[in-house]
Formats: C-alpha cells, structure tokens, sequence
C-alpha cells in the first residue's frame, strides 16, 4: 500500500488549521451582521463630560404614524438600553436615548432622502402642522433631556411603512454653537425596525 502522504502531525496540523479559519470567517460573517445592525451613537448635549456621550444601542426601533389632515411622522428611537415600542421602559441615570422625529404636512409620505433641522420657524406652518418637513432631534442622557439646536439633517436612507420593515439612516445633527449655546451635535448611523404602523 502505498502511504499517504505528509506525516500524521501534519495532517493533523492542517485539519485543526481548516476548522479555525472557518471559525474565524463565521465569526467575522455574523459581527459584521451585528455591527451594521448596532453603529455607535455619539451625542454631544452641552460642555460638561457627562454629557459628552457614545453608545450602541441596545433597542431601535420605528414608528410610522398618519394623523389624518394634520401630519405624516415617523418617529425613530434609539437607546442604549432595553426600551419597548409596546410599553414605556423608564430610563435610568445611567442610560441614554436619542429620538429623532420626522414630520411631513398632511398628505404627504416620508420617503428616502434628506430632512433637516433648521427650526420650528423655518418649516412653516406650526410644530404640528408644518408647511415643509423636517427632522427634530431629541437627546436623553439620564433624567434630563434636549431638543437640540437647530442644525444639521436626518438622512434617510430607506423607509417603508409596512410593519417589521426596517428603517436606515444618518445623523447628521450639528450646531456649532454661538455667544449664548454651547455646541451640540448627534451623529452616527442606524437601522431600526418598524414596530407600529398606523396608516
């Protein structure tokens, strides 16, 4: 017979050799799935460190809501802790959260594409029924909250109101500051699941 060639120890070595690097590929394969699911948030509120904030959220989720004659919104939230779109989740003082609501005027749907922040006065019309929409950018760090200055814009990459579909985007919210606020800004990318449609 004749033998086999490479010696046991090599055989052996180049098995063991296969299987981690398959390891490694099914690792890399499902990070990188978690990691485009969960980006970082980054939040600057206000001067002080503690409000100076990173986090990859624990819950994102959506919520796509008609209030007929008055307004189209989707609301997005992402926070670093386990919160519910069924039921409120108090949130702790070590917990942040950032909710960016979209708002178009009546008639219209929210679709891919870019909405900014520039102020309630800026938009027309009223906060609730505005003549242009637009993005309003909410931060939560603990017990205190902000609605941010106005600056920056909410990309939306893809959206559609069918429950369970996902919503993805960039934040792109950044006031540079001036004699009277501080600089503030929200960044990062996301992907949040519809949870709630109301047509």
């Amino acid at each position: 017979m004749a033998p086999f060639s490479g010696t046991t120890s090599r055989r052996t070595f180049g098995l063991i050799d296969w299987r981690a690097s398959a390891a490694v590929l099914v690792w890399l394969a499902l990070g990188g799935c978690r990691e485009r699911g969960h980006a970082w948030v980054y939040v600057v509120a206000g001067p002080d460190p503690s409000q100076h904030v990173e986090f990859r959220p624990a819950s994102s989720y959506a919520e796509y809501v008609v209030y007929p004659g008055a307004r189209t919104e989707l609301k997005i939230t992402l926070a670093s802790y386990a919160a519910s779109c069924d039921a409120f989740v108090a949130q702790t003082e070590k917990d942040a959260s950032a909710t960016i609501t979209v708002i178009a005027p009546a008639g219209s749907e929210l679709g891919p594409g870019t909405y900014q922040w520039a102020g309630h006065e800026a938009h027309g019309g009223s906060e609730q029924q505005p003549e242009r929409p637009y993005a309003l950018p909410t931060v939560r760090l603990g017990r205190q909250s902000w609605v941010l200055p106005a600056g920056g814009e909410l990309e939306l990459k893809a959206v559609n109101a069918k429950q369970d579909a996902r919503v993805r985007g960039i934040l792109g919210f950044d006031f540079p500051g001036d004699g009277e606020h501080v600089a503030t800004s929200l960044k990062g990318s996301f992907e949040a699941k519809l949870c709630r449609v109301r047509l």
